[in-house]
């Protein structure tokens, strides 16, 4: 799974990548917030105190957004179930101290259970720009939208389920997926993170399991290599569930924009190295500043490794970058959750965001004819080639995932 660089940085030029407020990227992007309680990917509940450093910044604003509709709500519309709105944080007299510290009040009460990104983003007098995402687990506050949905989606509609998981039970998870439902590496070759994808025994142990949630977990404590989470569906020995094609699946997941993070959810058809299909629903870049991606968007690619068209050229590696942050989308990937679908069928390979088709290219006669791994990870850094910058954030960072399902039909 690597993405082409050069087609990222050219789509993100030619597309202007445009920033939370919706402005270009004009001003110099630096690094001078932090918060320092509470602790990035920490738990809190009812009124809690947020302490911040942010020297220089004149202009400050901190929100967190609300996704609309009640529990278990998602794909009754499907043009609304992204909707969501944004709660300004700040109190309207909010000052920094001479020293550039300052603190607000989060009330948590009136906020989603569970997963929370709490974004701060300020500028100097001179046009520089930071953002600053606060990832936070609030253990009270109101119903949130979580688990498998009752209804089919609309791209399923004709299938039967045929594989799925809500994350509400511990992981059924190995070193080399035997025995268990998942592997932790990728099958046979490749693990291509930064920190490496490590093994659920131990105190690196990427995975945990909250209400109904999986957090995949990247942590690099002092002196160590770092570490974080990869899952497929199928063990080192190739055995285990393929999605047998024509078929439909999604996920529904949140994760942290910071330097060098890198959300996936994608298929292969051949987990050794040689001919087949990789299909990427999701591949998200985060961080902001010079050497960094800027995007709010993510990308769809189809990657047809090592064959060639009917004149003995190299197929090609066609992609989309998704744009998000806009009246349709108006929040990012990494504010609130998203549901991330993908369709094979005998004509189309369609990618969908929150059960909307975003696009789609004619079925290669490999992912029609073969069965396709399913895989969801957590990269931070590796063969993505962005650098790797979580230091304000202690070196933590967290991927929540809501449900994986998988829908076959004949």
């Amino acid at each position: 799974m690597k993405k082409n660089l050069l087609q990222l940085l050219l789509a993100l030029l030619l597309t202007g990548a445009q920033s939370l407020c919706g402005e270009e990227h004009a001003a110099r992007w630096v690094q001078r917030i932090r918060v320092t309680e509470p602790a990035p990917c920490s738990d809190v509940k009812g009124r809690t105190v947020v302490r911040l450093e942010a020297p220089g910044m004149t202009q400050l604003s901190a929100s967190c957004y609300v996704q609309a509709g009640g529990a278990r709500s998602l794909h009754a519309k499907a043009l609304n179930s992204h909707r969501a709105s944004a709660i300004n944080l700040l109190p309207r007299r909010f000052r920094l101290d001479a020293g550039g510290r300052g603190q607000f009040v989060l009330d948590a009460r009136r906020l989603p259970h569970g997963p929370l990104t709490v974004q701060i983003e300020g500028m100097t007098d001179a046009g520089e720009r930071d953002l600053y995402e606060l990832q936070l687990y609030n253990t009270g506050g109101r119903s949130a939208q979580a688990g498998i949905p009752d209804t089919i989606p609309a791209a399923a509609q004709g299938m039967r389920l045929a594989f799925s998981d809500d994350f509400d039970a511990p992981l059924s998870v190995s070193r080399d997926g035997r025995g268990t439902r998942y592997n932790v590496h990728k099958p046979t070759f490749g693990d291509f993170s930064g920190w490496p994808f490590a093994d659920p025994e131990g105190a690196s142990n990427p995975f945990a399991q909250r209400d109904t949630y999986l957090i995949v977990r990247a942590r690099k404590p002092e002196g160590t290599r770092g570490s974080t989470g990869l899952l497929a569906t199928v063990d080192m020995d190739g055995k285990g569930y393929r999605a047998r094609p024509p078929f439909y699946m999604e996920c529904r997941l949140m994760a942290h924009s910071a330097p060098g993070t890198w959300p996936a959810f994608w298929t292969v058809t051949n987990i050794h190295q040689g001919i087949g299909d990789e299909l990427d629903v999701i591949e998200a870049y985060g961080g902001w500043g010079d050497g960094n991606p800027n995007s709010t968007g993510y990308w769809t690619t189809a990657h047809f490794w090592q064959q060639n068209d009917a004149s003995g050229k190299p197929l090609p590696h066609p992609g989309k970058l998704i744009e998000m942050t806009d009246k349709r989308v108006p929040t990012s990937w990494s504010q609130t959750f998203h549901t991330y679908g993908l369709r094979v069928d005998r004509q189309w390979t369609t990618y969908y965001l929150d059960d909307v088709e975003v696009w789609r290219h004619p079925t290669n006669s490999i992912s029609m004819e073969h069965s396709h791994v399913v895989l969801l990870n957590y990269a931070i850094g590796g063969a993505s080639g962005w650098p790797i910058d979580l230091e304000r954030y202690g070196n933590v960072s967290d991927m929540y995932v809501d449900y994986l399902r998988v829908f076959e039909g004949e």
